[in-house]
């Protein structure tokens, strides 16, 4: 069993410049607070001291810029998808960017071709993987964890009495579209009293993370009706209802932060969104099965989630779902390099936590294996910037009570050398 060591990491940082270029990045919006601090707005160039990306810069000398715009959009731009670029804006609004804002005056980067990293809390597809191979015919995409997070109800009802304690069965009758009234989760009194469900409109994986526990855990599923796993929530109930954006009481937001804050502004509305996100705005969250998502997320004793040694494979993607259940189907990548720089943690792994908070979404760092240039230490750096114990010890915003949690993979064969192997 191989150590994860900061040490390693601080011997390659210090070996480069201080004035090293912001490296550049964006994507998943679960953990947008862990990694930047303040997210009210989609771009952040200058992370918060504490904040994983804020450490980073601390510790290396080198600062990075995030862009939120949701998983799918992400790992989109790093793959140099048509009709977007790292170079395109980042603006803030309902819509998800088509770039990381790399042209952005507090960035200039200018010239960068690509981006220095993504982040993405659904794993690479085929899909993923096939776009980004035809887009960057030189270069592989490098995927490893980095965090988890814990996925809130979160809710807005005067009505309720103290907080809103949901059973796994209730959740599911809820994003499923079986209940829609809040007299029928025992909330008398409340005014309205149909729910307005609030979901992600974009290709989002929260929703990756949230369906994954739905398929997996939702009592009564039958071949012809179960929750799919998917990163478009569409998608997701596809077996119940055709979700559109005009059917009636359920409302479409892209991103975490823009979820939050709709529900905030509808009385009766409920919603799935990262914890950190509801906590950073002040909203009401339900406990699941008597646990909080943001006390009870991971072990009790170190708050962080645990990966065991059978539950990383390599070179494998997100194939589809099982049509018999929607449970996430994966398999090696027909074409892969022989390195083990695509890690994936299977899906059953963190659907039914063994601790702690159940409802859980593992986030990963992306990275391209060439044509890094001169960045090419500061992207090792960065992607490994999890597993460094010097940069997890100064990150105030992933631990316990933030709804985030760095991930144990002590029982995994991940470490930073690994990492710098993979990435030219």
């Amino acid at each position: 069993m191989k150590k994860l060591a900061g040490a390693l990491v601080l011997a390659f940082a210090a070996a480069s410049s201080a004035h090293a270029a912001i490296q550049v990045g964006g994507g998943a919006t679960l953990p947008a607070v862990g990694y930047v601090g303040d997210v009210s707005n989609r771009l952040n160039y200058a992370p918060d001291a504490n904040s994983l990306l804020g450490a980073y810069k601390s510790v290396t000398g080198t600062g990075a810029s995030y862009c939120q715009t949701g998983s799918g959009a992400g790992k989109n731009i790093l793959a140099g998808v048509s009709g977007t670029s790292v170079q395109n804006a980042c603006p803030n609004g309902s819509t998800a960017p088509t770039g990381f804002g790399a042209s952005d005056s507090h960035i200039n980067r200018t010239t960068l071709t690509q981006p220095n990293f993504a982040g993405s809390d659904s794993p690479l597809s085929t899909t993923d993987y096939n776009n980004y191979v035809a887009n960057r015919s030189s270069s592989f995409p490098v995927q490893f964890p980095a965090v988890a997070g814990g996925i809130a109800i979160v809710y807005n009802n005067s009505a309720v009495s103290g907080t809103l304690a949901l059973t796994t069965a209730q959740v599911c009758g809820v994003f499923s579209g079986a209940i829609t009234k809040w007299s029928d989760l025992g909330v008398a009194g409340s005014s309205p009293d149909t729910i307005t469900v609030v979901y992600r409109s974009d290709g989002s994986g929260t929703s990756f993370g949230f369906s994954n526990f739905l398929s997996k855990n939702c009592p009564g599923s039958t071949p012809a009706k179960h929750f799919v796993t998917d990163q478009s929530y569409v998608n997701v109930v596809q077996k119940y209802f055709t979700l559109t954006s005009t059917t009636p009481n359920w409302n479409g937001q892209s991103g975490n932060a823009n979820v939050v804050n709709q529900i905030l502004s509808v009385p009766g509305a409920i919603g799935y969104a990262e914890a950190a996100n509801a906590q950073a705005a002040f909203g009401s969250v339900a406990t699941v099965d008597g646990k909080d998502p943001v006390a009870d997320l991971g072990d009790a004793t170190n708050h962080k989630v645990a990966i065991g040694s059978t539950d990383v494979v390599y070179n494998n993607a997100i194939t589809g779902v099982d049509a018999n259940t929607g449970r996430p189907t994966f398999a090696a990548i027909a074409g892969a390099p022989s390195t083990s720089c695509i890690a994936l943690v299977k899906p059953d792994a963190y659907a039914t936590p063994a601790a702690g908070y159940p409802i859980v979404a593992v986030s990963y760092l992306l990275g391209n294996s060439a044509n890094n240039g001169a960045d090419a230490a500061s992207v090792r750096a960065l992607i490994g910037a999890p597993y460094n114990s010097s940069i997890v010890a100064a990150t105030g915003t992933i631990g316990a009570g933030t709804g985030l949690a760095f991930l144990d993979v002590s029982a995994t064969s991940i470490t930073q050398t690994q990492i710098n192997g993979c990435i030219n």
